[in-house]
């Protein structure tokens, strides 16, 4: 598993995630994957499918956030849809708790159905792996629904730590992500200094992985040094923990552009480039949104959506 990004590190955690998939990969029944954004959820996913004995069946993942729900119902639920015709294969959904109620019912009886079947001896047709941000101590009357979702996982369900609770991995994928960066990009393979590191340990990290893989992209594209220093990181990195203003002064108004930068690029990946909903997204109607992507383009700086296996 050292080729997935989420199994760099040498926290407690990881090793904690490694049984956990050790234990379900024979088992075959569907698995619950909580915690926020950016971990990585559709590697975790692949790791289970790769660990299991239909591991040379499709592994299928579904992006809830790009479809309506007459299109997710078909792809899902249709007569050609995925639940009828992956056999053996395993389907990854990026968001149980997020999908429309009327799925979410489908979802409840469709799972209850198949544990049915598994004590009279029938196999299920496939393995479901789904990942929410739902935290389930959050019960309110608003998402019974959800949360009746979520303890129906309970006994095949892992919470994953986002980075600033194991701060102690951060090191090692930073230097993983890096290397990986610049072999991708043609750069030379860069060190990284130990202020700079510092920085990046003690940075929050709200988009988890996603985020320290695009700060680190963005510094290796743009100035290729033999090695990163702490001058080179994005200014909301450096000024993160920043308890005075020093003596040489800030650049306020650069570090309020890369930060909003920061979060167009987070909305834009997080909608596949859909400006509409990126513009809902960031509280923005859609021509604001627009104007903002313009001066990127003519600054030779244009916002780029990759597609990564993060869920």
């Amino acid at each position: 598993m050292k080729e997935f990004d989420y199994f760099i590190g040498v926290s407690p955690h990881i090793a904690e995630l490694k049984i956990f998939i050790s234990v379900q990969a024979p088992v075959f029944h569907p698995t619950l994957l909580v915690g926020e954004r950016g971990l990585r959820q559709e590697q975790i996913a692949r790791a289970l499918h790769q660990a299991g004995e239909h591991r040379e069946k499709p592994f299928l993942a579904v992006n809830t956030r790009a479809l309506n729900e007459d299109a997710l119902h078909q792809l899902l639920f249709g007569s050609r849809g995925m639940i009828e015709n992956t056999q053996r294969g395993t389907i990854y959904i990026n968001e149980l708790t997020g999908l429309p109620s009327l799925l979410q019912q489908r979802f409840a009886a469709y799972i209850e159905e198949q544990r049915w079947g598994a004590r009279s001896g029938r196999k299920p047709l496939q393995r479901l792996v789904f990942a929410t941000e739902y935290d389930s101590s959050a019960r309110t009357a608003e998402n019974r629904l959800a949360y009746g979702l979520v303890e129906q996982f309970r006994s095949s369900s892992f919470l994953l730590k986002p980075l600033r609770e194991r701060s102690e991995d951060i090191p090692y994928l930073a230097g993983h992500l890096a290397s990986r960066i610049a072999r991708r990009l043609g750069k030379e393979e860069p060190g990284i200094t130990p202020e700079a590191m510092r920085m990046l340990v003690e940075y929050r990290w709200e988009r988890n992985i996603d985020e320290l893989e695009s700060a680190l992209e963005s510094v290796i594209a743009n100035a290729p040094p033999p090695r990163i220093d702490e001058s080179l990181l994005p200014d909301r990195v450096r000024y993160a923990t920043l308890q005075t203003i020093p003596a040489s002064g800030i650049d306020l108004p650069g570090v309020v552009d890369d930060y909003a930068r920061s979060l167009i690029e987070t909305a834009m990946r997080q909608t596949g480039g859909n400006q509409t909903k990126a513009a809902q997204l960031l509280g923005l109607r859609v021509q604001t949104l627009n104007m903002k992507l313009k001066p990127y383009a003519e600054l030779n700086r244009p916002i780029v959506i990759q597609t990564r296996a993060s869920g």
